[in-house]
């Protein structure tokens, strides 16, 4: 049998110790943890992102909520570009947001942002 248990995982009480007490995990930034993931993208709903904001959209997002063309302003951290779509599931006019930049949304994109993706 493997030595699982060292891991953090006690198959006899099926129990899961505390995350942060297994050694070499820790507590990351929202910065590092998108750097290491690729990247994450931060929408806020007013311009220079002083207002209620999303923060660390990490994966694909089909329709963003109660965010659905709320978005203002955008951040992009970490190293890959990200795609927002005026419609849901990836419909509509779409803009390219590049990596490691931040912005308001101009035009036809402010508040009309309704689904994103890793670009």
């Amino acid at each position: 049998m493997s030595n699982i248990n060292n891991y953090g995982v006690d198959m006899n009480n099926k129990q899961i110790k505390n995350l942060y007490s297994i050694e070499a995990v820790q507590d990351l930034s929202h910065e590092a943890a998108a750097t290491i993931s690729g990247g994450a993208l931060d929408l806020s709903d007013k311009r220079g992102g002083e207002g209620r904001r999303v923060n660390n959209i990490a994966n694909t997002q089909r329709s963003l909520g109660g965010f659905n063309n709320k978005a203002s302003w955008y951040e992009v951290t970490g190293n890959r570009d990200w795609l927002v779509y005026t419609g849901e599931n990836f419909t509509g006019t779409f803009k390219r947001l590049k990596a490691g930049t931040k912005g308001n949304f101009t035009g036809s994109f402010n508040n009309n942002i309704a689904s994103v993706k890793p670009g």
